[in-house]
């Protein structure tokens, strides 16, 4: 960490410190999630729940099979 930075935070109080904590926390869940899942994954997903909603008798595709497909797996799809 950058040195200045450092000793600026350090003359924050505890509830400036407290608040700061939590809104790098948050952040850094926000950051952790949206990579989990590409865009590309999403549309697939939206598309198929749409699919599914619009055909909702229909038989779907199996978990582990929507898993392959959207980590490029091709081997297990």
């Amino acid at each position: 960490m950058n040195a200045r930075l450092y000793q600026e935070l350090e003359h924050l109080s505890a509830a400036e410190k407290r608040a700061l904590g939590e809104a790098l926390i948050v952040s850094a869940d926000s950051e952790a999630s949206a990579s989990l899942v590409t865009e590309a994954q999403r549309a697939e997903l939206r598309s198929r729940l749409a699919h599914h909603r619009a055909h909702p008798e229909a038989p779907g595709v199996g978990f582990s099979q929507l898993k392959a497909k959207l980590l490029g797996d091709s081997r297990r799809a």
